[in-house]
């Protein structure tokens, strides 16, 4: 019985489904920008261009938290530093705001502003290992 046992266990690792959740936010307010943000994945920022969206940037995931995600473009986080700035979702407050620090403010100190009124979602995401 032991033996039967190990061997599902072992046949459950050759394929492994996880779900991972995507924030989506897109302005309606007027600017043109999307802010697409996977949970311990990748980010993207959009903008909008003759009512297209063309990528603009990729992101890193800064905070996940329940009603906050954020995220920092890969240029903008040199290595074993704070990011400068930071594009986070609201989900409770439907917003996109932007994240600021200051390198040379004592503290850390950050400020934050409302870039845009959003439409927030939240999507399932399958993500699939062999």
């Amino acid at each position: 019985m032991q033996k039967i046992i190990l061997a599902l266990a072992l046949s459950s690792l050759t394929s492994v489904t996880a779900n991972a959740t995507t924030w989506v936010a897109t302005c309606n307010d007027g600017k043109a920008l999307q802010y697409v943000q996977t949970v311990k994945g990748d980010g993207f920022l959009y903008l909008m261009v003759n009512k297209e969206f063309y990528q603009a940037a990729r992101l890193t995931q800064t905070v996940d938290g329940d009603t906050t995600i954020c995220g920092a473009v890969l240029a903008n986080v040199p290595a074993a530093t704070s990011p400068l700035t930071q594009v986070c979702i609201n989900k409770s407050r439907q917003t996109i705001s932007l994240k600021y620090q200051d390198p040379h403010a004592a503290g850390g100190t950050k400020d934050v502003g409302e870039f845009c009124a959003a439409s927030v979602i939240l999507r399932a995401t399958n993500l699939s290992t062999h």
